[in-house]
């Protein structure tokens, strides 16, 4: 028989996993948006390259600046190099995305950059 002591703990983490919105896929994203309405302003941390700006980005809209949709550095490549893009990913490279700026921050004049996920060894 579980103790009521043991039911409440295993409720209250329960709770804070939902909460929180933790799920297992969310923890092993490569990919966040950084920025947060109403003044985004968003820039990749350390560790972590930009993929693209919006001014929605994961949510609200921003009144200034960008959010910053920064993907896992040791993880993604971005291909093409504004300003003139054109980027495709490597064969056994996994296509994210696309972007409307190159792996140097600047934005692209024609085509886009692919957004390409490194092969897992």
């Amino acid at each position: 028989m579980i103790s009521h002591r043991m039911s409440f703990r295993a409720m209250f983490v329960l709770s804070i996993f939902l909460l929180t919105g933790y799920s297992a896929q969310s923890t092993a994203d490569t990919c966040i948006w950084e920025g947060k309405a109403p003044f985004c302003n968003g820039d990749c941390r350390t560790g972590y390259t930009l993929a693209k700006r919006d001014n929605k980005g994961d949510g609200d809209k921003c009144a200034t600046g960008t959010k910053a949709y920064c993907c896992k550095t040791s993880d993604v490549i971005i291909r093409g190099t504004a300003p003139l893009c054109n980027g495709k990913c490597k064969v056994g490279e996994e296509m994210l995305g696309d972007s409307d700026y190159g792996p140097n921050g600047k934005k692209c004049m024609t085509g886009k950059a692919a957004i390409c996920r490194l092969q897992i060894q």
